[in-house]
């Protein structure tokens, strides 16, 4: 159903229209990520489908009559909704939404405390229109931190793979994204998803594909990938005395490939060490492929580290140049049980003091990639920070005693100074790395996903 845009704010903002200054001709808002995040960066990305959505006639008449009704019931008069106005958009805009919309390129990351995006109204008569947009543009919040912290995770990743493995060919798919059940909705999956694949090439949600592939012209062949894995309800099929008959029949159906196998359904230890690392040994160790453990209960750290030093034992490793130890390559463990990015630096850490190489793991983030995150992680924030009132500018800003909500002022723009970035005022020298992706109703800037990921390398 598409959103009435009358109605897409808060109720507050409902009234607005009437709280500013006489002669106001425009309003000019930012937004950022403040300090105190989080992550001292953010990977910007996931506006494009919101301004997909605004884009064309936003406004009709049944629109306006819709949202009049409701204001009335809602807020107790109904004249409080702005009815001429959204009129005058009707008619002298065909419905389209008169603001200027300027963004830094989708996957770019940029330090916390610079401007990201600037929204400015460009029909004086709708001065107002700005921030009513607020509540439906903060929207990008969300992909946004999804992205940034799959980033931070790649970095962890890349730090212990440089100090003890020998090589990083397999950092893009280290961090596999399993959210897709643990989000509110379909479309929320596909947007937070789209953004783990910006950095990584592995992926459970679907979703996340056919969003990328629909609103950023994504590639398959290129975009994300999976594996053949099991569930418990394969592995408990025959019950705890058929485990061992379910397992050959697995590495019978799949001879070759990766092969994903959940193994704590009864004793994992039983599991890894007498039935795989036992009775089917050759049988894995002559596969075409990899099989891949994957416990999916109990202290992390601590079944790691007793799996690690049981598939050595049964299946072999060699030691790198580092003195860090590596499992023969038909076997690895993925850890993916209530995994964030804390837990994940910890089995890192436990496995570079037992001497074993990052690369025998990787690492399957459900709930922690996708739905453990708030507006809030990042502390994103949309102000005003101008308004032209008869002609002339006026700075707008707002700096709390208690701190740390400071607003910028002025109108605005990024620049890069010294190999970083850095906002300043729009007459300041420097080119603005703000681009106009927005501009009375259309859509001026589309990027492609290769482009995002080109952006996010830089």
């Amino acid at each position: 159903m598409k959103q009435n845009i009358c109605t897409a704010t808060d109720s507050y903002k409902l009234g607005h229209h009437n709280m500013y200054p006489q002669g106001t001709e425009i309003v000019y808002s930012y937004f950022e990520a403040r300090k105190g995040a989080q992550y001292d960066e953010v990977t910007f990305f996931g506006l494009q489908p919101i301004l997909k959505e605004l884009q064309g006639q936003q406004v009709t008449m049944e629109s306006i009559d819709a949202a009049e009704e409701l204001v009335g019931f809602h807020l107790g008069d109904k004249k409080l909704f702005y009815r001429e106005r959204w009129e005058h958009i009707l008619k002298e805009h065909n419905g389209r939404l008169p603001v200027r919309i300027k963004a830094v390129p989708e996957g770019m990351s940029v330090p916390i405390g610079n401007v990201l995006m600037t929204v400015e109204n460009t029909d004086p008569k709708c001065f107002w229109l700005t921030n009513h947009l607020e509540t439906w543009l903060t929207h990008v919040w969300y992909a946004s931190t999804v992205a940034t912290m799959s980033k931070a995770v790649k970095g962890t990743l890349k730090h212990f793979l440089e100090e003890t493995a020998s090589s990083d060919a397999m950092l893009d798919f280290m961090l596999h994204d399993f959210g897709m059940r643990g989000v509110p909705t379909m479309g929320t999956a596909g947007i937070g998803g789209a953004g783990h694949l910006i950095h990584f090439k592995g992926t459970d949600t679907v979703v996340a594909l056919e969003t990328a592939h629909r609103e950023y012209d994504a590639d398959y062949a290129t975009l994300g990938f999976s594996v053949t894995a099991t569930e418990h309800s394969v592995m408990t099929a025959k019950g705890r005395e058929g485990e061992a008959e379910v397992i050959e029949h697995l590495l019978d159906t799949f001879p070759t490939g990766i092969l994903s196998m959940v193994s704590d359904s009864y004793d994992i230890y039983n599991c890894v060490e007498n039935i795989l690392g036992g009775a089917f040994r050759e049988k894995i160790l002559a596969r075409d492929g990899v099989l891949v453990v994957r416990p999916d209960s109990g202290e992390p750290v601590e079944v790691v580290r007793r799996l690690l030093k049981i598939m050595g034992e049964r299946f072999g490793f060699d030691t790198n140049k580092g003195g860090y130890k590596l499992l023969n390559p038909k076997v690895r463990i993925i850890w993916g049980d209530g995994i964030d990015h804390g837990g994940i630096r910890r089995i890192l850490e436990a496995m570079k003091e037992d001497k074993w190489a990052a690369e025998n793991i990787i690492f399957g983030m459900g709930g922690g990639l996708l739905q453990k995150v708030n507006r809030d992680t990042q502390r994103f924030a949309f102000k005003c920070s101008a308004r032209r009132e008869n002609a002339r500018w006026f700075d707008v800003y707002k700096d709390p005693i208690e701190g740390g909500k400071a607003s910028k002022r002025g109108r605005l723009k990024l620049i890069r100074d010294n190999d970083t970035y850095k906002t300043v005022a729009y007459e300041t020298a420097g080119e603005d790395i703000l681009q106009s992706v927005f501009e009375n109703g259309k859509v001026m800037k589309l990027f492609t996903f290769d482009e995002v990921r080109a952006n996010a390398l830089l």
